[in-house]
């Protein structure tokens, strides 16, 4: 290999590798960013089965006969 071979090759990797460099770091980031949002996720999912169940108790409450008997006295 001579030397303009050499000279030409030696930039020519580093652009390369700093382009790989660079695409790394991104990826890294973008995983770290959607581990995040998983975990929001996941959080939020949380949230919303317990805010269903609440909603299911309060459907049972207002259907049920006796709290209709009770408003109907409440109003009379």
């Amino acid at each position: 290999m001579n030397t303009a071979t050499l000279a030409l090759l030696i930039p020519i990797f580093a652009i390369v590798g700093g382009y790989t460099v660079a695409i790394m770091k991104i990826r890294e980031r973008g995983n770290s960013v959607s581990n995040k949002l998983q975990a929001e996720n996941q959080l939020l999912r949380i949230e919303l089965d317990k805010l269903r169940e609440r909603v299911e108790v309060l459907e049972q409450l207002v259907t049920d006969e006796s709290f209709q008997l009770k408003r109907e006295f409440k109003r009379v």
